[in-house]
């Protein structure tokens, strides 16, 4: 009875299998040929249709300010204010004001070639100077011979707000230079149109410069910094797609793990670059969808069920094994690990005569951090300093987080060879800028150093004991102002 017990499993395992590669084998067919033809509708057709509904709204929103901006260089009035050597404040800040709530824009200037003087609509703000990074780009329109120019900087006479600026010159009637005037649009309002054009087409949508780099996105901190030279997937094909104009390009890349559809359109009046990415997996998730239900209906529900319980288990294992043995903030081994390390390194010390030691890490001045920043931004830093400190030990050694800002290192290795990887990982930390090259210049990230004490293993010492030891050498050397490595005395 066992036996055809057996064979009858063996015969229901058989056709099952047979009846899930027949399945499976349709559904992918299937899905094959619907991603084909997807793919070609998304290519060819709805890409291309979003990219030039795009390119028109955005050149109706966008060019009206560069038409706004390059009647102000026509303007007569202004011409004669300039030429009448700058006279009567008041006249070219109602001007300027005027203009500004008539078209509603953030901001409307006008710099004198003569004076170098900068008018506001809220009145004289400044005398610019090529020494001032706020101010370089004057000169560099100047010298661009360019009628106008579009410009993403921070605007400072109103509070330092990121602004695209449409910049035109001014001349007299013998083409001498008489300035540099136009309008501001705040990129807040910009990044919002560029939203409501993602939520509209359920793309992702942006433009850069002729550089390469970010002028309008969603996300500001792209803004002016990001270049698609740089970007991951993208920047093998940032040569070609800057050398867009006349025709749009199609391109398909791959970033994340997932393919994306690139479609691109030159903007001549803004010396712009429109992007259109389209995530495939989007495009396909009803095709998944569909291929998943018609394996799942034949094989069966018996099989999903063991399929989710085997599936649920396996990943809640793998998660309590992670839980178990690694700190969840930082990803260093925890106590748990620390202590199983620590008696397989003892035996092998006892066995093998083979050196051990432990460093006792604590970081200086790191409660400041949490006080100023917050203790998200405590959290982070620790994240930063763990990854310093795992690139500067061996393969071999173990990275702890005993607690709070103090970790532990085991190591195979001498008090001298422990002192020379301590030495390491504190010449990294002081030469590492943990605040950023964005931080404030006192920002206390700057401030944080390592105290370490260390010791090395003595027959029949715990790890308590190790730890101990360490901890008064560390205090030793917090006592003489911290940043400093000592070796326990006993």
């Amino acid at each position: 009875m066992k036996k055809a017990f057996n064979t009858r499993n063996r015969l229901l395992f058989v056709l099952a299998l047979i009846l899930a590669i027949s399945f499976v084998g349709i559904s992918v067919l299937n899905y094959k040929i619907t991603k084909a033809s997807v793919q070609h509708e998304i290519i060819q057709n709805d890409l291309p249709l979003t990219r030039d509904n795009i390119y028109s709204e955005l050149s109706s929103v966008l060019t009206r300010p560069i038409t706004v901006s390059t009647s102000m260089g026509s303007d007569s009035f202004l011409k004669d204010w300039a030429l009448d050597d700058e006279r009567d404040l008041d006249k070219i800040t109602r001007y300027l004001a005027q203009l500004r709530d008539r078209y509603d824009y953030f901001s409307t200037f006008f710099v004198s070639a003569k004076t170098r003087r900068y008018y506001h609509f809220k009145g004289f703000h400044k005398e610019i100077s090529r020494y001032d990074a706020h101010d370089v780009w004057f000169y560099r329109f100047i010298v661009s011979g360019k009628e106008y120019d579009l410009d993403v900087d921070t605007d400072e006479a109103s509070d330092n707000v990121l602004t695209v600026f449409v910049n035109c010159r001014l001349v007299d009637s013998t083409g001498e230079l008489l300035g540099v005037t136009g309008v501001g649009l705040q990129v807040d309002s910009v990044a919002r149109l560029i939203m409501d054009y993602q939520e509209k087409y359920d793309r992702s949508i942006y433009l850069v410069d002729a550089y390469g780099i970010v002028q309008v996105h969603s996300d500001k901190q792209l803004i002016d910094k990001a270049n698609i030279r740089d970007m991951e997937g993208i920047s093998s094909l940032a040569k070609a797609i800057l050398k867009t104009r006349v025709e749009p390009q199609n391109f398909q890349f791959t970033r994340g793990g997932k393919n994306i559809f690139l479609t691109v359109r030159y903007v001549p009046e803004l010396d712009w670059i429109i992007f259109v990415e389209q995530d495939e997996g989007k495009a396909l998730a009803a095709a998944r969808r569909n291929f998943i239900h018609t394996i799942l209906i034949g094989i069966g529900s018996s099989v999903v069920i063991i399929a989710l319980t085997l599936t649920t288990i396996n990943v809640y294992q793998r998660r309590v094994e992670a839980l178990a043995t690694t700190d969840e903030l930082t990803g260093a081994a925890n106590r748990r690990r620390l202590e199983f390390v620590f008696q397989n390194a003892v035996y092998t010390h006892e066995r093998y005569n083979r050196p051990l030691s432990l460093v006792l890490l604590d970081l200086d001045k790191f409660k400041p951090v949490n006080d100023q920043l917050g203790h998200l931004a405590g959290d982070q830093l620790l994240i930063r300093i763990t990854r310093i400190i795992s690139s500067a030990i061996r393969p071999t050694d173990l990275l702890a987080r005993w607690g709070g800002d103090e970790f532990v290192v085991l190591t195979e290795s001498t008090l001298a060879d422990a002192m020379g990887i301590t030495e390491r990982i504190r010449a990294i930390m002081i030469e590492a800028d943990l605040a950023g090259p964005e931080a404030i210049k006192d920002d206390p990230r700057r401030k944080v150093t390592l105290c370490c004490g260390l010791t090395e293993y003595s027959a029949g010492d715990s790890l308590d004991a190790m730890v101990l030891r360490a901890d008064a050498a560390m205090y030793a050397g917090k006592a003489r102002g911290g940043n400093i490595a000592l070796k326990d005395v006993n």
